[in-house]
């Protein structure tokens, strides 16, 4: 079956004059919007990007995507160098908010009041504003160390969370770097007086700290092959003290966590083993261990939760049904949207001898007020973003 049929360009001229050379940030570059109707369900979808380009979304856990739907953050090489754009996604137009070399193109996240993008650059922790007011550095990586991408920005954008690794136990490789066993950090900084503390040092590759809404806590992971790894997600006070894993009472292996709204539990995928069936989300609250299942799902990969809790979307990790869902838990009833075709195989970074091992994810996210999916996949070249109308199935939030 063919995935995707019946296409038309709803905007026309898809790509400015000369779009690969656009280079510089500020430049801005029209992409128009093309329709499209899935294959499987024959529900209609929007790719939003040129497939000629790469483009993918930040870390699942950061903030990127506007309350209103007027724009979102993504990242991009429209120059010829993986640097961050600005999508309205009224116009359909990217303007590059970014320039240079040493982006970390996973790491840009949102202020709560949507007007500033904080973003890793080399050795430095970025501030940068929508309006056009400047950069400025808010914090550096010490020497003999490096940072690796992954961080997090609390509310009111107070403190920020950073992993960072021993320079000589960096390995381009994901296989070489788990098996190095690397030196990792988590460093917590206090963006309104510079001070900093760490927070966990151990001998394993750490990944996605998000730091607990309200509170002087941390939730960060364990990244390497599935198998290899045990306790896989972690909870830590930020004194240092009290860090736990987070585990199933059921065993198995948990993937894909974050704080629920509110941060009372840690969310996750709970696979009983590798075989991905019988995956199910769970909740866990980190301080008494009391576990409940939210509902199962079809082995997500990637997932998000609407704002109040009453769905999630979600993409499979099976490669018999490369599938997004939308799960209303409460009625355990999951509904196919379409197929996301994204390949998971590993592309140049621009501009660099490095290699991006997750930018051909389909990352899933609800928009805010649950009317809109948006997710990523190379179906019809490289990394492209795409979206979906969900008013006809999930209430507006």
């Amino acid at each position: 079956m063919k995935l995707w049929t019946r296409r038309k360009v709803l905007t026309a001229g898809l790509l400015l004059p000369g779009f690969g050379l656009a280079a510089g940030r500020g430049s801005r570059v029209e992409h128009g919007e093309t329709a499209i109707v899935d294959g499987l369900t024959e529900r209609s979808l929007s790719r939003l990007t040129d497939p000629n380009v790469l483009y993918h979304l930040p870390h699942y856990h950061h903030r990127f995507l506007s309350a209103n739907n007027r724009f979102l953050i993504l990242a991009g090489e429209g120059d010829g160098t993986r640097q961050f754009h600005y999508y309205d996604l009224r116009r359909h137009r990217t303007t590059q908010l970014t320039a240079g070399s040493g982006i970390f193109p996973y790491s840009a996240t949102l202020d709560d009041e949507e007007r500033q993008m904080f973003f890793l650059q080399g050795d430095a922790l970025k501030r940068i504003s929508l309006k056009g007011r400047g950069e400025h550095p808010m914090a550096r990586c010490p020497r003999g160390w490096r940072f690796t991408g992954h961080m997090s920005i609390s509310a009111g954008a107070r403190t920020a969370a950073v992993v960072e690794m021993r320079e000589e136990d960096h390995r381009d490789d994901p296989a070489e770097q788990f098996a190095v066993r690397p030196h990792c950090r988590i460093r917590v900084i206090d963006l309104v007086t510079g001070k900093d503390q760490i927070v966990v040092t151990e001998r394993a590759w750490l990944v996605h700290p998000q730091l607990r809404p309200g509170r002087q806590e941390l939730l960060y992971g364990h990244e390497g092959p599935v198998g290899d790894v045990e306790d896989r997600l972690r909870w830590i006070g930020i004194d240092g003290k009290d860090g736990e894993p987070i585990r199933s009472a059921k065993g198995g292996r948990t993937d894909r966590g974050y704080w629920s709204t509110g941060g009372d539990e840690v969310r996750f995928v709970h696979y009983p083993d590798d075989s991905l069936r019988g995956a199910t989300i769970c909740s866990v609250v980190p301080e008494t261990g009391e576990e409940r299942s939210i509902a199962r799902c079809s082995a997500y990969g990637w997932m998000d939760e609407n704002v109040d809790g009453s769905a999630f979307v979600g993409a499979s990790r099976r490669p018999s049904g490369p599938n997004i869902y939308v799960l209303f838990p409460r009625l355990d009833r999951e509904i196919t949207l379409c197929e996301h075709g994204a390949s998971g195989r590993p592309y140049p970074v621009a501009g660099t001898d490095g290699m991006d091992y997750d930018c051909a994810s389909p990352e899933t996210v609800f928009s805010t007020d649950s009317q809109w999916v948006y997710f990523v996949s190379d179906r019809e070249g490289k990394p492209a973003l795409y979206r979906m109308q969900v008013e006809d199935l999930v209430e507006a939030t």
